[in-house]
This record gives C-alpha cells, structure tokens and sequence, in this order.
C-alpha cells in the first residue's frame, strides 16, 4: 500500500478506510447501546403506544446496515445527530441550566446529548459537502 492509497488518505477513494471503520465502529456502538430497547419490542404491554420504541428499533436496524453500507447511511448519522442536537438545545440544557429537569436528565444528556459530537466526528464531512450540497438536486418533474 503506498502512501497515496493509505489506510488514513483516500486516494482514488472518495472516504479513506479509516474513516469507513471509524462509521462501521460508530454503528457497533449504536446496535449495542441500543439493544436493550430494541428487545422491548417483542415484550411490551398490550397498550404500549410503542412511538419511541418504532423509532429505535428502525435506527438500530438501519445501525446493522451501516456496518456494510456506511456511506449510504450517512443521511441516518445527519437525522441522528440533528434531532439529538434539537433535543440539547432546546430541552436538554435549559432543564439542566434552570434545575428543572426530570431525575432521568443527567442520564439523558450523556446518552442523547452526547452523541451530535460523535456524529460530528465520524461524518465524512467532504462526502456530505459533495453528494448533499455541491450536487445538483433530482429532477422535479
């Protein structure tokens, strides 16, 4: 392997191998944290509306697809880190600032929280900037 085609350079690659790894690596983190919900799915109370735990359970799905398509699931990383950062801003941190939150906001905020600056890490910024904004958008008609 020469320099140019390196673990840590792209090459004639458009994300370097170490970058796949690093989103193959976040997506492991992913199916394991959220296993414990994802089983909640097939025990649950009769009446359980389920809206939070549908959601995980397609996230923790679409995690088992990124281990073998991580580029493809890039925009899954882009929702995850969104909404999680929504969530920081506008209910994680000013229950935290003004000591109202519920007893679970300590444990909230690492678990939510914490993740738009793992997303901000593993996402291929460049393959964003590339394929979401340079490129021409699909046709409307």
């Amino acid at each position: 392997m020469n320099a140019a085609t390196g673990f840590w350079r792209r090459g004639g690659e458009e994300v370097s191998l170490a970058r796949l790894y690093l989103m193959r690596a976040t997506a492991l983190l992913g199916i394991w944290g959220l296993f414990a919900t994802v089983q909640t799915l097939f025990v649950h109370d009769a009446l359980d509306r389920g809206v939070h735990k549908a959601l995980i359970g397609g996230l923790w799905l679409m995690a088992v697809f990124a281990l073998r398509y991580p580029l493809k699931m890039v925009p899954i990383l882009l929702f995850e880190m969104t909404w999680k950062l929504v969530w920081l801003l506008a209910f994680g941190l000013p229950q935290y600032w003004s000591g109202t939150g519920s007893p679970r906001l300590g444990e909230d905020l690492w678990s939510i929280g914490a993740f738009p600056f793992v997303c901000a890490i593993v996402i291929p910024w460049g393959y964003v900037w590339r394929h979401y904004v340079r490129a021409p958008g699909e046709r409307w008609r």
